[in-house]
């Protein structure tokens, strides 16, 4: 029996070639969608799940309150975890982490290897006993115990010692300390929350000799044993902090809490402030839904087509019920053309997958190979989702071809229901409705995209070049400055504590002369007299910084401070005003010396908030150089000459500021490019559907198109017969489509941005007109192809 469903699917299959090639092309198309944001799906819920104990560990991320603002952070102080592990007995185990080379970088040297390094971790003793990073040599157990010890990866144990063994060598950190290596791991997988190349013990630093509660400049990881109840020990560590800084919260209204969070949700579920790089898991919601989309329009094509042709199928049922065939032996004869279909099309995805695959690594920015199709557990529940995809798209139109009436059928009398062609017309509708929410989604986000790129930031970010300042550099500063001016290639020179594209820094603000000890929250950083104008900042009202200043910092430390307008804003202060104004800032006292206009100092997700630039060099970490226009590479090799006769410690490593800030949206990019891509597959497929339907209706109409050309019919009354109803259905679905596209695009996506584009009349207008024209074309050519047909062709058998 198996072997004739087998057979009979075959022969059918190859009678109706071209049917059988739009839906084996359809579906092979959804499948290969799937098969990649399937990998790329589960490459983000794995995150950090390879921990042996990632069930466990929670992470301490700080959130405080000062004067009704709130502010959410990844960080913690040193004093933390000693102190949850001395109180209790939940906490099995914990780790404090440090990454100080993330905004500044660490020069590593080896003999004449020089380079500089932004993953070089500090970590306490217990790190790699809480997580699972495979170490290849070294005890486990003492790596990280001495002072001046470094683990390495297996790359970074290559780059500075070759094939060597590193275990016992050492290598010079910042021109300044020797690190004994004490181990080497394998390199940290892709699906890891904490990405680094070196992790250091964090005895070595000067903060591990101390306990403090309010430099919160570290990550506390805490290993909780499997009984722990979460949310009471939460509440028992926050009345903990509230009792250890009752002296400092003098306001009822300001607190200090810790909120515990699962390692393995924070990549994808974060609303903090992350050092680290992370995603949101409504990427995850809307990529699993493009997947869903695409493949039930390529299952749509086969229920439509199948359906469609059910006429055509109905002496073969007829007859084969009246030779005593079981209406379950038809079923499973009909699902086995399905399985058949869908078995091909999976070999056609998994060869388009496959030949995708560096394109699809480009665009989203990972590193996945053909070997992840071929995993066991991939292809065990791929399996399962093609047996489900099969008997889906396969199940209605054999329960509607098994229960035609032989009796009718025989007689001739069969005529295809109301019933099926209510049907397809809805899955057409389905189908061109979900290709116009996507089209209209694509374009916003492309608008959104262009918004981001060309909205004024504040500041300058075109031919600025952003280079590392160490306290080497700081020495001959002045040098360095004085020769990049007069090599002609350079307008100015600045230097600060941070780039203006991501400022971290919190502090808190207060008027002299007040009782509120802590003020108001803002973001600060350094910067020196130059900056400003380096970065082309505006100054609306006073000054900029100048050389009393500083010197009144090195004599008396007072301090200059300048304010964005915001700041002045939130204390109901007119600019002009606020300039002469005494203030103190985390224990710094001076007086506002100027303000300057509000700029975008993090991503367009969050509102500008209160701003204090002011000076304190030694916590300068980067010199800004905006180059002069002429040939970029020519000004490059200018400055790297110049860099390696003033600071020949450094290597020349340089980032453009403007890379910096389009960075700062690489997944909204990547979105966008995905969003196209797959927007364009979805119309693609359902073309390939409209095709075969209006082909199989022209077949049906051939006589009916002979007589009509006969009769006198023109080609275009012929086409417009044949097109009319489809025309109306993607009319249909412009009219549902277009207030869903708008609903979503508002909810899930320019929801997101404190600034954001208008979304406009224009998307809307270019969907519609795309998916009518594209529809009418498809429709067409197949009508046309109809309307030329010879009439003596069509006719000659009646």
């Amino acid at each position: 029996m198996l072997k004739n469903y087998l057979l009979t699917s075959l022969r059918n299959l190859y009678k109706h070639f071209v049917y059988s090639l739009i839906n084996m092309v359809g579906l092979g198309l959804g499948l290969a969608t799937c098969l990649l944001l399937a990998i790329w799906i589960r490459h983000e819920l794995s995150f950090d799940r390879f921990h042996e104990k990632a069930d466990q560990i929670y992470r301490a991320s700080l959130e405080y309150s000062f004067g009704g603002q709130t502010s959410k952070t990844s960080v913690s102080p040193t004093a933390l975890l000693p102190a949850l592990q001395k109180n209790f007995s939940e906490v099995e185990n914990g780790v404090r982490l440090y990454n100080p080379s993330s905004y500044r970088p660490f020069l590593v040297k080896k003999d004449d290897k020089l380079f500089q390094e932004e993953k070089f971790h500090f970590a306490d003793s217990t790190f790699f006993k809480i997580f699972s990073f495979k170490l290849l040599r070294g005890d486990r157990e003492k790596v990280l115990t001495l002072p001046k010890s470094v683990v390495l990866s297996q790359s970074m144990s290559r780059k500075y010692f070759g094939a060597e063994d590193p275990l016992g060598k050492t290598i010079q950190v910042n021109n300044r300390d020797d690190y004994t290596v004490t181990g080497m791991m394998e390199d940290v997988p892709d699906n890891s929350l904490l990405q680094f190349d070196f992790v250091a013990s964090f005895s070595s630093l000067e903060q591990s000799r101390e306990q403090i509660w309010w430099s919160a400049n570290y990550q506390t990881f805490l290993l909780l044993n499997s009984n722990a109840d979460v949310p009471s020990l939460q509440e028992k560590t926050n009345a903990l902090v509230k009792k250890e800084l009752a002296s400092e919260l003098t306001n009822p209204n300001d607190y200090v809490k810790y909120n515990l969070m699962p390692l393995t949700d924070i990549y994808l579920r974060s609303d903090s402030k992350e050092s680290e790089v992370v995603s949101s898991i409504l990427y995850v919601y809307a990529f699993g839904g493009i997947a869903a989309l695409i493949l039930i329009i390529a299952s749509i094509n086969y229920i439509n087509l199948a359906t469609a042709k059910a006429a055509d199928r109905a002496k073969e049922v007829g007859i084969r019920k009246v030779i005593g065939a079981l209406k379950r032996q038809l079923f499973f004869q009909f699902i086995a053309e399905s399985l058949i279909i869908t078995f091909f099309s999976s070999l056609l995805a998994f060869l388009l997958a496959q030949l995708a695959l560096p394109m699809f690594n480009s665009i989203t920015g990972k590193h996945f190979t053909p070997v992840i199709l071929a995993e066991p557990r991939f292809l065990f529940f791929l399996l399962l989702a093609l047996l489900l995809i099969a008997f889906l798209a396969g199940a209605y139109p054999a329960f509607t071809i098994t229960a035609f009436q032989p009796a009718s059928v025989l007689k001739g009398n069969f005529k295809s229901s109301g019933r099926g062609i209510w049907l397809r017309q809805t899955l057409v509708v389905f189908q061109f409705f979900v290709s116009i929410v996507l089209i209209v989604s694509t374009l916003v986000i492309l608008k959104q995209l262009r918004y981001l790129r060309n909205t004024r930031l504040g500041y300058d970010t075109e031919n600025v070049i952003v280079l590392p300042l160490d306290q080497k550099t700081r020495e001959v500063f002045g040098s360095l400055r004085t020769e990049l001016l007069r090599s002609g290639k350079v307008a100015e020179v600045g230097r600060g504590g941070e780039s203006p594209v991501k400022i971290n820094g919190g502090y808190t603000i207060a008027l002299e002369g007040t009782q509120d000890e802590h003020g108001m929250l803002v973001t600060a950083m350094t910067a020196d007299t130059t900056l400003i104008p380096s970065l082309g900042m505006q100054i609306v009202a006073g000054r900029n910084f100048n050389d009393t200043d500083f010197k009144r910092y090195q004599a008396d430390t007072v301090f200059a401070f300048i304010l964005n307008e915001k700041a002045c804003k939130e204390w109901n202060l007119e600019p002009d005003k606020a300039v002469g104004t005494k203030i103190r800032m985390n224990g710094r006292r001076g007086e506002i010396v100027g303000v300057v206009k509000d700029f975008h100092f993090t991503s367009f997700h969050a509102a500008i908030s209160p701003l204090v630039l002011f000076n304190e060099a030694w916590q300068d970490h980067f010199i800004f150089v905006k180059l002069k226009p002429g040939d970029i590479n020519e000004s490059l090799a200018t400055l790297k000459k110049i860099c390696t006769q003033v600071i020949p410690h450094r290597p020349f490593d340089y980032e453009f500021l403007d890379q910096q800030y389009v960075a700062l949206y690489s997944s909204e990019q990547r979105m966008g490019v995905i969003s196209s891509l797959f927007s364009s597959i979805a119309i693609v497929i359902a073309c390939l559907g409209l095709s075969g339907l209006v082909a199989f209706a022209a077949s049906q109409k051939t006589k009916e198109i002979g007589i009509r050309k006969v009769m006198g019919a023109t080609a275009s009354s012929i086409v417009v017969l044949i097109t009319k109803d489809y025309a109306r259905l993607v009319f249909i679905s412009i009219v549902v489509g277009l207030p869903l596209a708008y609903w979503v695009i508002e909810k899930w996506f320019l929801s997101n941005f404190a600034y954001r584009t208008e979304i406009g009349f224009w998307p809307f207008v270019i969907a519609a007109l795309s998916c009518i024209f594209i529809a009418l074309a498809t429709a067409s050519y197949q009508a046309i192809k109809a309307a030329f047909i010879n009439p003596s062709e069509s006719l000659r058998r009646e």
